[in-house]
């Protein structure tokens, strides 16, 4: 009865109107920053440290970066301020180019204490100006060092910086970085791994806690730090893994595919679980994954780790990805992410987004990974050539949605909203010669359009989406063909759970399954489907409804995937995570779960260590 109880709550949660897109310009405002030195800073020995400074749209102009002080113990410090990226817009003259979203802030530090402690600063804007002003920037690269601990070791190549800055996660969920707004963690997950005991007894966290508690918990496991007792077993046939191979080839190389675990982006979720946590274990292990990740995108722009039988995909697009380079550059100032960025771009261009009915091949998911790396690129890259590329996906996306000019046969009913393709083209996922589309994988190109919004605010992106919202609802069924069955009575429960594909008239797809482990990342994009409707003056209430249905199937569904007893007694991890890129697929694209469902509060952005003036 318990799961019952929680969905009449979700149920009866009041729905609000829409929060805006961006948050208000902070025109004036301190935050405080936590440096965390490396193992290899000594005390008092001064030190580089080099970061960006992310600000809401509109709070300051480049001109006006000569307010910004670095404060250690209210005494101003010598630094360099200068920009790294504006905010762009691709259609209005009065945004694009005028305030700042991105600043490099760099200067000399030296520690009290060395590594594990950590010092703050404050950093102010908008008051009287820098007195102590060094007029250039250092290549932040000669205060970074080699990793050979930890999550990497010597021969993959890693750096990282020697000092890393923590901003607050109520800064950091304001969508300056992600552009879309998420959600800061509560204040009660803190940064280490919870005990699974804990969790296991714990049926349901209050309101998005439990994806909290998840997304944090199962990053330990996808890093290998869930318990020293977890260990692959080679004894058996087929062998147990159950370490995370994401460096590529380990002693049974048959039994597990090293690139699985980046796929959807394995650092940017890292990144993502930073901005919403503001720890330093996120951001360490964000940024050494970019780092790896980096160093392993060819001359072309694909993901060169070799699958388990030693050969690369040529041409693979799912892995290449420029929001974790991105997140990167704007997080240390590394400007050797540039260049990867504009790599994986291009690389992009070798699939046909432009969707007709004689393409061997076309998916959403490709589709969502071309947008997003275009999208990122102009945002910040810049220039008219990427612009127009977003204005141009954009526009073929919609003409695809609205049958492509006639050649989508609509049946005399069907469900509005996808983005319909053959079986065949979607590797036989419905019947070869039928018109269908995937869940999930919509839910990866609502994604990318949401980011695109926010370049360009336009009205028709918005209905996009929202009708694409109306396709992800139509998915949504309730059976009890799941793993999750009440705790206390033992018996399967009926749950909100997404179609894995769906065809146009609506019905099932050929052997598909109804997929609860997809129930996150296709809720929050309904929960943003209905921030688009209403922000269109239409009813979002069934968008919200539905999204609400599939939070409380993966609220319910969370404690299956909890195990604490297994590491002492088999060796396995205690909160799983199979496969483990389901930890990028169900958390990059959530973050904005809960503020796309919530009502407006201002008084978010006064937490954690900032304050405006």
């Amino acid at each position: 009865m318990r799961h019952l109880v929680l969905c009449l709550l979700l149920v009866a949660t009041p729905l609000f109107a829409a929060e805006p897109y961006f948050a208000p310009a902070v025109t004036q405002g301190s935050l405080t920053v936590s440096l965390h030195p490396t193992e290899g800073v000594a005390a008092g020995v001064p030190t580089l440290v080099t970061f960006g400074l992310p600000f809401p749209r509109g709070s300051i102009t480049e001109a006006g970066l000569a307010t910004v002080r670095v404060l250690r113990n209210g005494i101003e410090i010598p630094a360099h301020v200068s920009q790294m990226t504006p905010w762009r817009h691709r259609s209005d003259a009065a945004i694009d180019g005028q305030s700042v979203r991105v600043a490099q802030v760099q200067f000399a530090y030296g520690f009290l204490a060395a590594f594990p402690a950590s010092e703050s600063i404050s950093v102010s804007w908008g008051g009287v100006a820098r007195s102590l002003d060094v007029p250039a920037a250092q290549d932040p690269r000669t205060a970074w060092h080699a990793v050979t601990s930890g999550s990497f070791t010597a021969v993959d190549g890693v750096t990282e910086p020697d000092v890393y800055a923590v901003l607050p996660r109520s800064w950091l969920t304001l969508g300056l970085l992600t552009t879309s707004r998420t959600t800061a963690f509560d204040a009660t997950n803190g940064e280490a791994r919870d005990d699974p005991s804990t969790n296991d007894a714990t049926l349901h966290w209050p309101d998005f806690q439990e994806s909290e508690r998840a997304f944090k918990n199962n990053a330990y496991t996808v890093l290998n730090r869930d318990d020293p007792l977890v260990q692959d077993n080679f004894s058996v046939d087929p062998p147990e893994i159950n370490i995370n191979h994401y460096r590529g080839p380990h002693p049974f190389p048959t039994a597990y595919n090293p690139r699985e675990p980046w796929l959807y982006d394995r650092a940017a979720t890292l990144f993502v679980l930073y901005f919403r946590s503001g720890t330093f274990t996120a951001l360490r292990e964000a940024v050494r994954a970019a780092e790896y990740y980096a160093v392993h995108v060819d001359a072309q722009g694909f993901f060169d780790v070799p699958n388990f039988d030693g050969t690369v995909p040529p041409g693979d697009t799912k892995y290449s990805c420029a929001e974790s380079p991105a997140y990167a550059y704007w997080v240390t100032g590394d400007a050797t992410m540039l260049p990867v960025i504009d790599r994986v771009s291009i690389a992009h261009d070798s699939f046909q987004h432009v969707w007709t009915p004689q393409r061997n091949f076309w998916t959403e998911r490709n589709s969502a990974f071309k947008l997003t790396a275009k999208v990122v690129a102009y945002e910040v890259r810049g220039g008219d050539a990427r612009r127009a590329m977003v204005d141009q996906m954009l526009l073929d996306f919609r003409v695809h949605q609205d049958g492509a000019n006639g050649q989508v046969p609509f049946p005399v009913s069907f469900v509005d909203g996808g983005l319909f393709h053959t079986g065949e083209q979607h590797d036989y996922d419905f019947p070869p010669a039928s018109y269908g589309g995937s869940s999930w994988m919509s839910a990866l190109l609502m994604d990318a359009a949401t980011r695109a919004y926010g370049s360009g605010e336009d009205a028709a992106t918005a209905q996009f989406i929202a009708r694409l919202g109306d396709f992800l609802r139509a998915t949504v069924v309730v059976n009890t063909d799941h793993p999750c069955d009440d705790p206390i009575e033992q018996r399967p429960l009926p749950l909100a759970v997404p179609r894995y594909t769906m065809l146009i008239d609506g019905s099932t797809g050929q052997n598909q399954f109804e997929d609860i482990e997809h129930a996150l990342d296709v809720g929050s994009q309904l929960a943003w489907a209905r921030w688009f409707r209403e922000s269109l003056g239409g009813d979002g209430d069934a968008l919200a409804q539905s999204a609400r249905d599939l939070y409380a199937s993966y609220d319910t569904c969370v404690n299956f995937w909890i195990r604490p007893t297994a590491p002492a007694a088999a060796g396995k991890a205690a909160f799983r995570v199979s496969p483990p890129r389901k930890w990028a697929w169900e958390h990059r694209i959530s973050g904005g779960f809960a503020f796309a469902l919530s009502e407006p509060d201002a008084s978010r952005i006064h937490l954690d260590g900032f304050e405006s003036e």
